[in-house]
């Protein structure tokens, strides 16, 4: 979950845009807050999509202020108002996360990978250890689905649903996380959803790597022939795409909706479209 959920920018109205900017604003210097400088550096467009899922349910709304960005002190950028929960959430699942990247990168990358994921675990490892005090059942949960996930890989399974489920079964923990009632049940289906779509579309967009360096992929290990491929996980991301759109219109939120509905009806296919193309530039890009 590293850059795949985010807005369609030209289609955001200008107040939507400030507003989605000044969460992101809001997300990294809760980062910064919580952890410490460097944490800033991995924040990602997905947990600005988690945070503002978390704060569009709540009854009370934070308000906006204007305040100096730290890599800019000549600017003044809107941010949140008031200390949240749903930002401290998102921070620390970030951190988790990432964590665990690391880890994985260190096992399955090249040299250079090894050496960037060495260099960066000191650091994130001291984060990792504070964001699990705040938070140990996304702890608890995440150690335990990425070992099931490193196992599917290990017996290079064919089961594209298989290998999807450890990440859509994090998300649907992560998303519902903290939620009661209706909301909860909504919300279990919407990141169970949206892990999936997450999984699948990393998937894709590593396929011809993978083919490359003839690592796991379970398109490759399902369909052997790179066109059918993707095809099949063209047809696969954009039928998740529909059901993760059911489920949101479910949800009654406070505010962000059209915000939200930006990146699910608008978002989600864009950058399906920009893996399909092959647009690395764009899906790597994480500033505002």
């Amino acid at each position: 979950m590293f850059g795949y959920v985010k807005a369609y920018k030209p289609e955001l109205k200008i107040s939507e845009y400030d507003t989605y900017k000044a969460v992101y604003c809001s997300l990294c210097r809760q980062l910064g807050k919580d952890y410490g400088v460097f944490a800033k550096f991995i924040l990602s467009y997905d947990f600005v999509f988690l945070a503002m899922l978390k704060l569009g349910l709540e009854n009370e709304c934070c308000g906006y202020k204007k305040m100096r960005c730290p890599f800019n002190p000549l600017k003044k950028c809107m941010r949140l108002d008031k200390d949240s929960n749903a930002l401290s959430f998102s921070a620390a699942c970030l951190i988790i996360m990432f964590y665990y990247k690391l880890l994985d990168d260190f096992k399955d990358n090249g040299l250079k990978g090894k050496i960037r994921s060495g260099f960066l675990f000191p650091i994130f490892s001291h984060y990792h250890k504070k964001a699990v005090k705040k938070f140990p059942e996304i702890e608890k949960v995440t150690a335990s689905l990425m070992q099931k996930q490193a196992e599917v890989e290990k017996a290079e399974s064919t089961s594209v649903d298989l290998a999807a489920e450890p990440t859509a079964k994090l998300l649907e923990f992560v998303f519902s996380y903290g939620e009661e009632g209706n909301n909860k049940r909504i919300l279990e289906k919407l990141g169970y959803l949206a892990g999936k779509w997450v999984y699948l579309a990393d998937a894709l967009d590593d396929l011809e790597e993978d083919f490359k360096k003839k690592s796991y992929n379970p398109f490759l290990r399902k369909y052997q022939d790179m066109n059918i491929a993707k095809q099949n996980a063209k047809a696969l991301i954009n039928n998740c795409n529909v059901e993760i759109a059911k489920s949101f219109e479910l949800l009654r939120f406070q505010r962000y909706k059209t915000i939200l509905s930006n990146i699910i009806y608008l978002g989600l296919p864009n950058v399906l479209k920009q893996i399909l193309n092959k647009n690395k530039e764009n899906k790597n890009d994480k500033s505002l």
